[in-house]
């Protein structure tokens, strides 16, 4: 009995003093960020007496919400369900509009589209389209370029990239395995999310950023983006800014002799390793293709029929949902909805709302981007300066929706306030906020192939991509904005 009674502390004190320095390492982590909370709320309260108390609240409510954002580990979901509930208990706003922001339209747009993009996978559509077009490939700089064009298909029905990078991660591993050639791997592995994120610009529905921005702009007196419109300006811009860097990735990271490399898939090999369900058919595949090609036609041609793209997309989830011709049941579509996204969105919405009705929103424009004011006069300028923020922003907060609720209020009420048009900044600023490339934590695509079971690319290979591609979208997005976007009615200035 001695020997245990000495020999239990000796094997234990180890693993003790490790957990009781992790919780006091917690401790003082939470204490710290709790004090810093109160003190900048303190300081916010007392040091600007011009803005009215509920102003004040507002502004507390969202400089620790964008704390938590960026500096905890807190899920995004749930710092901006608490901030809504904050801004309610606060008066701010009323208890029930707590609520409303769930029935907003773009709330109904995002949970059909999500239906929709699930019964495409159950069809096995994506992988399908991929490996279609992977068989055109003759070598594997082709191989890259037909990917890209594969993923920026998806982007105009599939609302969200970490959906997209998923129904790809089978596909990557299928042709990884194929090759069998660790540099192609690693090309490959970028190849994905890189275009997986980037295709994103093409489409109103192609991230949750979007759907928000389009709102918020329309909203503060710009132009209101439909469809047909977001994707008049931004499809010209994801084809360049995807291929493009499909193109950086192929000549910093593969030989010519490498890129040339012939290739076959056979058809064999590609029907082997597509992953649609077993209960799939071709018909259903067909149908569910047919249903996404005609909402694509109905949301482009909005002006025509005058049907809400929300109603829309309803129309479009009951189709695909339909007992006997679906491929899914309406019960496992709506389980395949992202509800942290859709919460998230209604709660982003409603914050960005309450900056704006209490006049929060204009106060911190005007010392926030204080810098860009001497740029005023210089719409170049000013609209690189913007383009910088959007691009750099991704650094910091991490979240793609968190970086549209933030910048996106911001940046329309700052070319409100110099005469600018909001829309065509605000569009600047969130196509440039998609840009995520640096780490693999900036966004979730980045972090699903990095996380794959097999050997992909690694943090160094992440800056060594963003240190050219960086650069080249700030140049990229100068020239939309000053040359291309204008042509298309997008212009810098507001005609007086």
């Amino acid at each position: 009995m001695q020997t245990i009674e000495t020999t239990i502390p000796a094997q234990a004190s180890p693993s003790l003093a490790g957990d009781g320095r992790r919780l006091s390492t917690v401790f003082w982590n939470r204490a710290t960020g709790v004090v810093a909370a109160v003190l900048f709320a303190a300081g916010v309260w007392y040091g600007i007496p011009q803005l009215d108390p509920a102003a004040r609240c507002a502004l507390i409510i969202f400089g620790i919400t964008l704390g938590a954002w960026v500096l905890t580990r807190l899920e995004e979901t749930f710092v901006a369900v608490a901030a809504l509930l904050a801004l309610g208990l606060t008066g701010v706003i009323e208890p029930t509009a707590m609520f409303d922001s769930l029935g907003h339209s773009l709330i109904g747009l995002m949970l059909a589209s999500f239906i929709i993009a699930a019964a495409a996978s159950a069809t096995g559509l994506s992988q399908w389209l991929a490996m279609t077009v992977a068989r055109r490939a003759r070598s594997v700089a082709q191989l890259c370029y037909w990917l890209t064009a594969a993923n920026l298909v998806t982007a105009l029905f599939i609302p969200a990239t970490s959906a997209r990078a998923a129904l790809m991660a089978p596909v990557f591993l299928a042709l990884n395995q194929h090759f069998n050639q660790p540099r192609i791997g690693k090309v490959l592995a970028l190849v994905f999310p890189t275009a997986i994120l980037l295709s994103a610009a093409a489409s109103l529905t192609g991230a949750g950023a979007h759907l928000l921005t389009a709102d918020l702009v329309a909203q503060l007196g710009g132009e209101r983006l439909d469809f047909l419109r977001w994707l008049t300006l931004g499809l010209p811009f994801a084809l360049v800014s995807s291929f493009g860097s499909t193109w950086v990735i192929l000549h910093l990271f593969l030989t010519e002799p490498e890129r040339r490399q012939a290739l076959t898939l056979e058809s064999g090999w590609a029907n082997d390793h597509e992953t649609a369900a077993p209960e799939a058919s071709k018909s259903k595949q067909y149908y569910v293709l047919g249903v996404i090609v005609t909402l694509i036609g109905l949301w482009a041609s909005t002006g025509l029929h005058g049907l809400d793209n929300s109603l829309v997309a309803v129309l479009g989830a009951l189709a695909v949902t339909w007992p006997g011709l679906g491929s899914i049941s309406l019960k496992k579509g709506l389980k395949a909805v992202e509800w942290g996204l859709l919460l998230f969105l209604a709660a982003a919405l409603e914050l960005g709302e309450s900056l704006v009705r209490t006049g929060a929103a204009e106060w911190l424009v005007g010392h926030l981007f204080a810098g860009l004011s001497a740029l005023s006069g210089n719409a170049a300028l000013l609209a690189g300066g913007v383009a910088a923020i959007g691009l750099l922003s991704h650094l910091v907060i991490t979240s793609r929706s968190a970086r549209a609720a933030i910048l996106i209020p911001a940046v329309i009420l700052f070319a409100l306030s110099l005469g600018y048009n909001p829309t065509a900044l605000a569009f600047s600023a969130a196509i440039a906020s998609g840009y995520c490339l640096t780490f693999t934590v900036s966004a979730k695509p980045m972090a699903m192939f990095a996380q794959l079971p097999t050997a992909t690319y690694g943090p160094a290979d992440l800056l060594r991509l963003s240190g050219v591609l960086l650069p080249l979208h700030w140049l990229l997005l100068l020239l939309f904005s000053w040359l291309i976007w204008p042509a298309l009615g997008l212009e810098l200035t507001v005609a007086p």
